[in-house]
């Protein structure tokens, strides 16, 4: 396929995920014009090669780091790729710390040191980079996994969370008591440090950001509405808000990182010490990234422009109510007349990337139901 001089041509290199992640990035980019994506998946059974905005998308043989980017090497040449794209936490700590490897490192997705990285991916450094910046985060304490210690210094509730490798709310708990702490600890399966902290009072809000060596050059902020079903678990609908106090506070953030590239900071407002306080930094794309592209910030092809020294023009974001799929789904069964207001619809749902681009969900749907169906009946036959 030729592709014109001005186009921009993406390989997103690790595209397994069972999640929407990887489609809604795609959706992000296939707003802006002459964008040809590729994509790189171990798995075959996956529903993003359905998608229109799709090029091509290779399969390999998942084995190691070197030759996992040796293939990503081997697809820049044989596609004429302009952009390499992680998009998940792994693909890209595995490229920033294997960058040596990489033969054309300029079309490499800017980020930041892996130091740093490092730092704000996993919540026990980040707790400590915290406090040693005075920057206002939850009273904690970190452990050993499965190590029990009384929280004395704490105060319950606190939530207890692993320091790395979940996301989504997965093994994060409330607890209430040291018996809860010690029941916590005795089914622990992760095998990193646990971290506690003190459950704040107040509400859940994120800002999302993209960076160039510690400035912020973009930004959104959102206010959580509800959530898939506690609140530890992703965002369902939310409002983007302006927060000039929180984003000031997340500019001291990021320069204390030196960030470079995108990131999406949890935080949540104390109502007690009214103030916001960082809980936990998102060092890759997030979910529900394609609600910031509908409220005038792309952030895909922002870090694309960012990579490729191209000037970049930022709009304000609008400041819109946003309900994914989920929270559509939920508010229609409240209000079904809502299904006919075509402008609420267009503008404040992800309902028109799913009209446009209807197959992958379709597919997506029907492999859970079908991985659901599955287990309910194994579990039967039990």
């Amino acid at each position: 396929m030729d592709i014109p001089p001005s186009s921009i041509s993406i390989l997103i290199p690790d595209s397994e995920d069972h999640k929407p992640l990887t489609l809604q990035v795609v959706r992000c980019l296939s707003i802006e014009k002459d964008i040809t994506i590729f994509l790189m998946s171990s798995v075959k059974q996956n529903y993003l090669k359905y998608s229109r905005h799709v090029n091509h998308i290779s399969y390999y043989k998942k084995t190691n780091d070197e030759e996992w980017v040796s293939e990503i090497n081997n697809q820049v040449e044989h596609h004429n790729i302009d952009i390499i794209m992680p998009v998940f936490d792994r693909g890209i700590e595995t490229l920033i710390r294997n960058k040596n490897l990489v033969k054309d490192k300029n079309k490499l997705c800017v980020s930041p040191k892996l130091s740093n990285y490092n730092i704000a991916r996993h919540k026990d450094s980040l707790y400590l980079h915290l406090i040693k910046h005075k920057l206002p985060t939850p009273k904690s304490i970190i452990t050993k996994a499965g190590a029990y210690e009384s929280l004395k210094e704490l105060n319950f509730p606190v939530i207890a969370k692993p320091v790395i490798g979940f996301s989504g709310g997965n093994g994060i708990q409330i607890l209430n008591s040291n018996e809860d702490v010690k029941t916590y600890c005795k089914y622990v399966k992760y095998n990193c440090n646990s971290i506690y902290q003190n459950y704040i009072k107040g509400y859940d809000i994120c800002c999302n950001v993209i960076c160039d060596n510690g400035e912020v050059i973009a930004h959104t902020i959102q206010c959580v509405k509800s959530t898939h079903n506690t609140d530890l678990e992703p965002q369902t609908s939310f409002c983007f808000t302006k927060q000039p106090e929180l984003l000031e506070l997340i500019k001291k953030l990021m320069v204390s990182l030196d960030w470079t590239g995108v990131a999406n900071i949890d935080c949540r407002y104390d109502e007690n010490s009214k103030e916001f306080k960082i809980i936990e930094v998102n060092t890759r794309y997030w979910i529900n990234i394609d609600a910031s592209a509908i409220a005038n910030v792309n952030f895909p092809y922002l870090h694309c422009l960012l990579t490729l020294s191209r000037k970049i023009y930022t709009k304000e974001y609008k400041t819109i109510p946003y309900l994914n799929l989920k929270g559509l789904v939920r508010e229609v069964f409240k209000n079904p007349s809502m299904i006919f207001n075509y402008s609420y619809l267009k503008n404040n749902t992800s309902l028109v990337f799913v009209i446009k681009d209807p197959i992958p969900d379709l597919c997506r749907f029907v492999w859970r139901t079908k991985n659901v169906v599955v287990k309910k009946t194994k579990k039967r036959q039990n």
